[in-house]
C-alpha cells in the first residue's frame, strides 16, 4: 500500500518547531540574503492557509521574532543611505516593504477568521488582542514606509486600516497594551501614528531631516485619543472610519457622524514646540518646527485648490535631460515622452502615468505646456500613488521660466566653471524667492561666484543655504553682490 504524503505535514510552517528548523537553514552570507529568504518564506506561508489556525499563528510568531532584528538592520541601512546609490536604496526599500506587508497579510487573515466566528475563532480568542494589535502594527508600518519614497498609501490600504481599528473598538481592545517588537503599544497608538505620518507629510522633508523626523514622531508621548463625540474648540482633526482617506482638519463641512472620530492635536503640537524651544542643534530645531507647523497646518498647506485638467503634455525626466532641454538650439529636445495632465493648482500639477514611476521625492522633470513652443516649466516630484490600477504623480512647480546659465567660481587650483539653472520666482512654498540649481561641486555656503546669462549680463552672487537637494544637485538661495549689464 502506497502512502500519500500529507501536504500540510510537508509545510515547514505547520508548527513553531518546524518553523524553527526552517529558520536554521537561512543563508548567513549577509543580512540582506537572510532577510530576502525570510520574506520568500512569508510569501510561501501566506500562500497556504490550511492547518490549525492557532498553531499557524504560533509558527508565524517564530518567523516574526527572527525577522524583526534583520528588518531593523535593513531599515537602518536604508535611512543611512540617503544620497547613495538609488538602485541599492530602492532594493532595500522594497525588501523592507515586503516584510511588513507579508506580516500584515498574515495577521489580517487570522483577524478575519476570528471576526467570522468560524471554527477557528474559539481557538484564537485567547490571543485575539495580540492578533488585532499586530494586524494594526504591520498594516500601519506598511503604509508609513510608503511615505519615504513619496508614495501615498492607496485607498484600499486606508480602508483596511480603518476596518482593523473598528474591529479593535468593537472588541474594546483599542487601548489594551500589547508587546509589539521590542516594546509595548496599543492599537490606538499605532492607528494615530499613521494619521500623524499622513499629516506630517514626511516625504516633503530633506534627506538629512527624514530619519530625525521619523524618530521624533515615533517618540511622541502625548498622542491624541480618537473620540466619537465632536467637541468644538477642542478637536482640530477628524477621520472617517468608513472612508478611504486619512485625517482632515475640521471645518464647517464636517458634522457629527457615527463613523467619524475626532482628535485633539494640541498635545502633539505643544510637545513639538517644546522640543523646538529646547537646547539642540539647528537641524533638530528646524525639524521640530516644521513638524509642528505642518501637523497644525498653520503654515503652507500641502493641498490647495486643484482644478481638473485634461490632455497630454511633453515631459523630460532627470537633471541631465533637463539641462539639454534648456540648451540652444531651443526646440531640439531629446528623450521626450507624453504624460497625461490630471489637475493643477497654483503650486503644482498632477499627472496620470501608465507605469509605476521610478522617481524619488525631489527628483526633477520639465513639462512643456505650450504645445511645442518651448515654455518648459521645472517641477519637483512630491508623491506618487496607485489608485485602481492607475499611477498618479503629484509635483510642485519650482519655476515657470528657468534659464540655463554659466557659473564660475575660484578655488585653490584655479577657476572652475559649470552649467546651472537659474529659477526666477520660485514657488510660494519657498517664499517667492529666486533660487539657483547648481552641480554638487559648485556649492559651498557663502561661496562667491559669477553668473553669466545668454544676453551677456553678468552677476556676482554669494550662495546661501540649501533649500532642497534634487538628484544630488542643491537648490540654493543667494544674494546679488553686483550686476554688470551687457
Amino acid at each position: 500500500m502506497v502512502k500519500v504524503a500529507d501536504s500540510r505535514r510537508a509545510s515547514p510552517f505547520a508548527s513553531p518547531k518546524t518553523s524553527q528548523r526552517w529558520l536554521q537553514k537561512l543563508p548567513d552570507s549577509s543580512d540582506y540574503d537572510a532577510h530576502h529568504a525570510l520574506v520568500e518564506g512569508l510569501e510561501r506561508y501566506n500562500g497556504d492557509m490550511r492547518g490549525d489556525a492557532y498553531k499557524r499563528v504560533k509558527a508565524l510568531e517564530v518567523i516574526e521574532e527572527a525577522g524583526l532584528p534583520l528588518q531593523d538592520r535593513l531599515v537602518a541601512q536604508y535611512l543611512e543611505g540617503h544620497g547613495g546609490s538609488d538602485a541599492f536604496r530602492q532594493t532595500l526599500w522594497r525588501e523592507c516593504h515586503l516584510f511588513w506587508d507579508q506580516l500584515a497579510v498574515a495577521y489580517v487573515h487570522f483577524l478575519n477568521l476570528a471576526l467570522k466566528h468560524e471554527k477557528d475563532s474559539g481557538k484564537l480568542a485567547s490571543i485575539y488582542t495580540r492578533i488585532v494589535a499586530k494586524s494594526m502594527r504591520y498594516s500601519s508600518l506598511t503604509m508609513r514606509w510608503e511615505y519615504l519614497r513619496g508614495r501615498r498609501p492607496s485607498e484600499s490600504a486606508w480602508r483596511r486600516l480603518h476596518k482593523i481599528y473598528r474591529a479593535a473598538e468593537n472588541a474594546e481592545v483599542a487601548f489594551s497594551e500589547v508587546t509589539l517588537g521590542a516594546g509595548t503599544s496599543t492599537c490606538a497608538r499605532e492607528y494615530v501614528m499613521t494619521l500623524l505620518y499622513d499629516l506630517a507629510n514626511p516625504y516633503a522633508f530633506a534627506p538629512a531631516e527624514i530619519e530625525l523626523a521619523l524618530q521624533t514622531l515615533d517618540s511622541l508621548k502625548k498622542l491624541p485619543v480618537p473620540e466619537s463625540g465632536l467637541r468644538h474648540g477642542r478637536h482640530s482633526h477628524m477621520v472617517d472610519l468608513s472612508g478611504s482617506t486619512g485625517p482632515e482638519r475640521i471645518d464647517e463641512r464636517w458634522v457629527p457622524g457615527g463613523r467619524l472620530r475626532y482628535l485633539d492635536m494640541r498635545g502633539v503640537i505643544g510637545e513639538l514646540e517644546a522640543l523646538a524651544g529646547g537646547e539642540g542643534d539647528i537641524l533638530r530645531s528646524a525639524v521640530y518646527k516644521k513638524l509642528s507647523r505642518v501637523i497644525g497646518r498653520e503654515g503652507t498647506s500641502r493641498g490647495g485648490l486643484r482644478k481638473p485638467r485634461f490632455g497630454d503634455v511633453r515631459a523630460v525626466f532627470g537633471i541631465d535631460a533637463i539641462l539639454k532641454t534648456y540648451a540652444p538650439p531651443h526646440g531640439v529636445v531629446p528623450n521626450t515622452k507624453f504624460i497625461t495632465l490630471r489637475d493643477e493648482s497654483s503650486k503644482g500639477m498632477g499627472f496620470a502615468l501608465d507605469d509605476e514611476p521610478d522617481l524619488e521625492p525631489g527628483s526633477l522633470l520639465a513639462v512643456d505646456r505650450e504645445e511645442g513652443e518651448g515654455a518648459w516649466q521645472l517641477l519637483a516630484v512630491r508623491w506618487a500613488a496607485n489608485e485602481d490600477g492607475q499611477w498618479q504623480l503629484g509635483t510642485e512647480v519650482l519655476s515657470k521660466y528657468p534659464k540655463r546659465v554659466e557659473i564660475e567660481w575660484q578655488i585653490d587650483s584655479g577657476k572652475q566653471s559649470a552649467v546651472a539653472l537659474f529659477l526666477p520666482l520660485a514657488s510660494a512654498s519657498q517664499g517667492g524667492t529666486s533660487n539657483l540649481l547648481v552641480p554638487p561641486a559648485a556649492y559651498e555656503c557663502g561661496r562667491e561666484l559669477v553668473l553669466k546669462q545668454d544676453d551677456g549680463t553678468i552677476y556676482r552672487l554669494r550662495l546661501g543655504g540649501i533649500a532642497e537637494t534634487h538628484e544630488s544637485w542643491p537648490r540654493v538661495g543667494f544674494d546679488v553682490l553686483s550686476r554688470v549689464a551687457a
